[in-house]
């Protein structure tokens, strides 16, 4: 079976790990794998030093309205431009993007498709291959997976995305998610029918530390018994960092030695607005603010705790199963997603998205208890064995192009 995988991305991260995991772990040795994705992602790189099996790279250069977004941003008049013709702009390059991949999708013998989507309604190419797909393939239909939680269309939007959802839905085998709270945000798009939507967590490899790329405790500058704190995400508003800071300060007060480490994908405004913020909580001598990085589990396995502070568009929390698969405990908010990987003892603590005070007291607890920081390890590596790895996640897939066979959940 030839299996042609489609993606839309500007930004590495989760999404390239799913995609070089689904891959290394597909059951099916003979299947013959294609990628094709924008040429200015930043990940394609990653998936490829990641990936232990042979798949073939297409890119493009098809014109995208998140592209014309990451171009005009910060310039007044472009932009201003842009949102005014939004309703009109956005759908043209949908349709554009339909006849520019009729070539790209179809004039190979591909027996299937997989859509892989960072949300939904996500990338126009996305859409726009789905649509491709059913219209001129002459193929099974295809599944259109998404990995954050779906948006509301804007009042002004409203009809030309019921009218695009309507004819994705129709032209799609259906819609895969990652978490049951994914799933209910689909909700949201009416055009969408249950029925056709369904969710399987993800998963990953067993991770292999035997070359350590680095100590963070030299790097930072701390001695080799300071206690550290791990936050792995974007520097973006919704994954929580005031919070996060908010609550660290209070840990600094009962732990003064406690240090917190930030690092993941993120504009220079970004990353200085939460230096801001360590600035006015007075936290600079306890939190170090890094830049993504490819070596991010092997600072997590010098982590004595993995902090998980989002406050919204959070569908699943893929590193809660890698702190998890390394034994490293984790305390996450309550938001989307992240209850169902990360359940109360075991393996660490969901917390309300607004209770600071209850979030600081579940840090200091674990950081003053060794031995408590161990048993909620071994139970996250538990819940990871039991529902979380690579395997498990590729067989739910491969079984979506197995005929007459059901998704399995979660």
């Amino acid at each position: 079976m030839k299996i042609v995988l489609f993606t839309e991305n500007y930004h590495r991260g989760g999404v390239d790990t799913f995609i070089a995991t689904l891959l290394n772990h597909w059951p099916d040795p003979g299947t013959e794998f294609t990628l094709i994705c924008n040429h200015d992602h930043p990940g394609l790189k990653d998936i490829e030093n990641r990936l232990k099996r042979p798949c073939r790279f297409i890119t493009h250069n098809i014109a995208t309205y998140s592209g014309l977004a990451i171009k005009t941003r910060g310039k007044l008049i472009p932009d201003l431009f842009r949102k005014l013709f939004t309703p009109v702009i956005k759908y043209l390059y949908i349709v554009l993007g339909i006849f520019r991949l009729r070539s790209i999708l179809c004039n190979e013998q591909y027996d299937r498709l997989l859509i892989i989507n960072g949300g939904y309604p996500g990338g126009d190419t996305c859409r726009a291959a789905g649509i491709t797909w059913g219209l001129f393939s002459n193929r099974p239909l295809s599944v259109h997976n998404f990995h954050g939680l779906s948006v509301p269309p804007r009042k002004l939007l409203w009809l030309q995305e019921y009218f695009t959802d309507m004819l994705l839905s129709r032209l799609t085998q259906s819609f895969v998610t990652v978490s049951a709270a994914a799933v209910s945000s689909l909700a949201l798009r009416s055009a969408i029918p249950a029925s056709k939507v369904h969710y399987i967590h993800n998963g990953i490899e067993q991770p292999n530390l035997l070359k350590q790329q680095c100590d963070i405790r030299t790097e930072i500058g701390i001695q080799n018994t300071t206690p550290i704190c791990l936050m792995l995400g974007a520097y973006e508003s919704y994954k929580g960092h005031e919070f996060l800071l908010s609550a660290f300060r209070l840990i600094v007060d009962t732990i003064p030695s406690a240090h917190l480490v930030i690092c993941g994908h993120g504009t220079p405004q970004d990353i200085k607005a939460v230096q801001n913020k360590v600035n006015q909580l007075t936290l600079q001598n306890n939190v170090a603010l890094l830049n993504f990085r490819t070596d991010a589990m092997t600072i997590l396995s010098q982590s004595d705790i993995l902090l998980v502070t989002s406050q919204q568009f959070e569908s699943f929390g893929l590193t809660c199963v890698e702190a998890m698969a390394l034994r490293i405990p984790v305390v996450t908010t309550r938001v989307g997603g992240l209850p169902e990987v990360v359940a109360d003892n075991e393996g660490g603590y969901c917390i309300g998205k607004d209770d600071i005070k209850q979030y600081s007291e579940i840090v200091i607890k674990l950081l003053n208890s060794s031995e408590l920081r161990q048993i909620q390890g071994e139970l996250g590596y538990r819940r990871y064995l039991k529902l979380f790895t690579a395997n498990r996640m590729a067989d739910n897939y491969a079984m979506l192009f197995k005929p007459n066979k059901n998704i399995i959940a979660g």
